[in-house]
Order: C-alpha cells, then structure tokens, then sequence
C-alpha cells in the first residue's frame, strides 16, 4: 500500500511540473469572405526555436474558436491555420497567448484584380547574354474578399529564348519568398502557384536571353495595365515608336522610361541597346551589391492606393531593385556560403548597402513603416513561408540534398536573428 502511495504520488508530482512548463495558446479564425467563424479548419502551431518544428495542432470548432497547448521552453510560436488548400499565418504575439486570425475563401478566379505595374530591369552579361528582372505587381480587390488560388494564379509570356534563374514572390506584407514560376501551356509561357491573397502581390522572375548588342522585347498585358516602367544603365540605350512610353526621373542611377494606363491587349515593342550593368554590382553574375535601403522592403501594411497615385514609379522601382537584391542573396549567394550566417554579421544589410536614394513622400513612408514595430513581424511571416515552401520542395524531389541543407540553414540563421530583434 505504501509503495501504491508513492507511484500515486510521483505521478501527481509528474503531471503537476508538466503542466508548469505547458502555455494554453487559444484564438478564433474568421472567415473574411463571410464573415462568419470559419469552422473545421487545421490549425498547426510551430515553434520558432531553432526552426519551424509543428508542437501541437487541433482543427476550430463550429464558431471558430482553437486551443492548443505547446511546451513553455519551445517558443516563440507560430500559428499556421490551413483553410481550402490556401495557408495563413500569425505569429503568437511575446508574452500573449490569443491568435486571432482571418482567412478567405478560395477561387480559381476573382473579380478586381488589377494589373498595378510591371517593370523590366536590364543588364547586360559578359557571356553574349542579357539578363532580365521582370517585376509584376497585382492587387486583389476581390468583394467579397477571396484568395485566387489553383495550379497557378498568374501567368505570363516570357522572351522567346528565355533560360530562368529564379523568381520571387511576395505576400502583401510580406518579405521575397523563394518561388520559381512554372510553364504552363502555350509556348513560352510560365505561371505562378502561388495563392493571390486579397492585397498587393508582387512576382519577379529573372531570367537571361541571347544578346547581340541589341534586343527587342514586346508587352500585351491581358488585362489593363496601370503603369509599365523599363529600368536600364545609363550606357544602355533605348527606343520605341510609341510617344507615351517617356523618360521618368531616374532611379537609384538607373535610365527610367515609363507609360501609365495601358489597356488590355495593346500592344508595345522597345528595344534596348549598348552594354551596361546595374551600378554597385560590377557584373550581372557576381553578388548583388543593391543600394537600396533593406527598408523598401517593407510597405505600409493596408496603405490605400491613392498614395502611391503621385510617386508610385519612384516605390515600384526601389521594389524592383531590392526585390533583385533579396533574391541574389537569399538564393544565390547563401547556396554558395552558408556559413556566412555564422559570421556575425548581418547579411541582409551588408548586401543592401546603407546609401539613400532620390528622397521623394512615398519612399519616406515606405521607409517609415519598415522601421516600425511590424518589421519583424513581417520578417518572420516570410521566413516561415519560404520554410514551407522549402519542406514541400524536398518532398516533392525539387531540391538536391545539398541544396536543402545550405538554404535551411541561411533561413534559420535569419529567423534566430530577428528573433532576437524582436
């Protein structure tokens, strides 16, 4: 009886210290399309030590409501809820332990999207090729609000010729996330799978084509376009037959030409001729030296449109450079030195430089809300996006050992750091 006692005991004693090492983690999820609780969804919580590791998962309940309980020791934390194949993530704010997130139905078409911008960015390559950055921003006003989701959600037409290095995509709010575009039917044409959730969505894809000292390209946006912008070297040059396509204020040393409310299906053709390279960068293939601020990386979350009306080229040329420069760095050259996170210093800001470009209101906002307290939040939030994407990559056979190893580890390495920050 005694020794019944002292299991009893131990086991009581083992249940109480359990629990004193336990964090309750409770939310809601709502559905922005209805507005309703969104019920019967998974609802994942990682912790964000040492990685993106799933401690404890449940699905909501008929009025949206979820807990979830996780071990003190292993947060921060991350809720990840999955609702019609689309993910949504909020990060468990510190010393708090309510998530509430909103999610939205998903369609293979929306109505209200709009064709924001797209922007070319030459330079030339010593190797008898040019490559080429091409930006495309969309904005997704669907009402009710939905996700446009499917095997892609964005297809475009690239240069007949066109060898792909790698593509970027980038969640309203969010960090440059690793996602190479996919062909698609009709020849040429490539897509996106990534889910246009409602807000400004941003792709680039960079890619080389043959180069013979000049080189036409052609543009027929499928739907209307509200602002088409053409970056180049100030030793470049450029022609079109067409008045409206005009010379802009240039941008962080870069020749600018633009042409504002292209309709659906009109067609335009310019050439660029001559040698040049992106100034900081020495040649297209050594590493990205951007002198945009890392700041430009992050707009204001929810900034109506209208204030980008008077200097939208201005924000969506910083864009286009520091978009460039994130994915050089990310996924070109962490794969090449991945140790390079251990160093100590700071590679997202060593890469980007520190010199300011042509001041103007939009920069200074857009600079203004990096450096708010959400910056690391939207650090994170792509950090955790790409880790996914990388896990589902290696599933799926897409990347060699090697290259799953050296990228885990460059993201890890960037999320303990703003961890830290934070």
């Amino acid at each position: 009886m005694q020794l019944t006692n002292r299991i009893v005991l131990a086991l009581f004693c083992f249940i109480f210290s359990a629990s004193l090492f336990a964090a309750q983690i409770t939310g809601s999820v709502t559905n922005g399309t209805s507005n309703k609780p969104s019920s019967a969804d998974n609802v994942v919580l990682l912790s964000l030590s040492g990685g993106m590791n799933e401690v404890a998962h449940t699905k909501t309940g008929a009025s949206g409501h979820f807990s979830l309980t996780a071990p003190q020791q292993g947060g921060p934390y991350l809720v990840r809820v999955e609702h019609q194949g689309v993910n949504y993530f909020q990060r468990v704010p510190d010393g708090g332990d309510v998530v509430n997130i909103t999610v939205y139905d998903a369609a293979n078409t929306v109505d209200h999207l709009v064709f924001d911008g797209r922007v070319f960015r030459f330079q030339t390559m010593p190797n008898g090729h040019m490559e080429v950055a091409e930006t495309f921003i969309l904005r997704n006003e669907s009402s009710p609000p939905r996700t446009k989701s499917g095997a892609t959600s964005f297809d475009f037409d690239l240069p007949a010729g066109a060898q792909i290095e790698e593509g970027v995509a980038q969640s309203p709010g969010g960090m440059p996330t690793n996602m190479r575009p996919i062909p698609v039917s009709g020849k040429n044409r490539y897509g996106f799978a990534f889910p246009l959730r409602p807000g400004r969505t941003r792709f680039q894809v960079t890619y080389n084509v043959p180069y013979a000292g000049t080189r036409e390209f052609k543009v027929t946006p499928e739907l209307p376009l509200t602002e088409l912008g053409i970056m180049l070297p100030r030793s470049m040059e450029f022609n079109s037959s067409d008045p409206e396509l005009g010379r802009s204020p240039d941008v962080d040393g870069l020749t600018v030409f633009v042409e504002h409310n292209i309709p659906a299906g009109k067609e335009l053709k310019f050439s660029v001729s001559g040698k040049g390279v992106i100034p900081g960068q020495g040649t297209a293939e050594s590493e990205s030296e951007n002198t945009a601020p890392a700041t430009a990386l992050q707009p204001a979350a929810n900034q109506p449109a209208e204030t980008y009306s008077n200097s939208r080229w201005y924000v969506i040329g910083i864009f286009v450079i520091a978009i460039a420069g994130g994915a050089y760095w990310l996924f070109r050259v962490q794969r090449r030195s991945p140790s390079a996170h251990t160093a100590g210093a700071d590679p997202v800001r060593s890469r980007l430089g520190t010199r300011k470009p042509k001041s103007s209101p939009a920069l200074k906002a857009a600079g203004a809300s990096a450096a708010s307290g959400t910056q690391n939040n939207d650090v994170l939030n792509a950090i955790k996006e790409e880790l996914f994407q990388l896990e589902k990559d290696r599933a799926q056979g897409k990347l060699s050992q090697e290259d799953y190893t050296a990228s885990k580890a460059s993201l890890d390495a960037i999320m303990r750091r703003n961890l830290k920050k934070s």
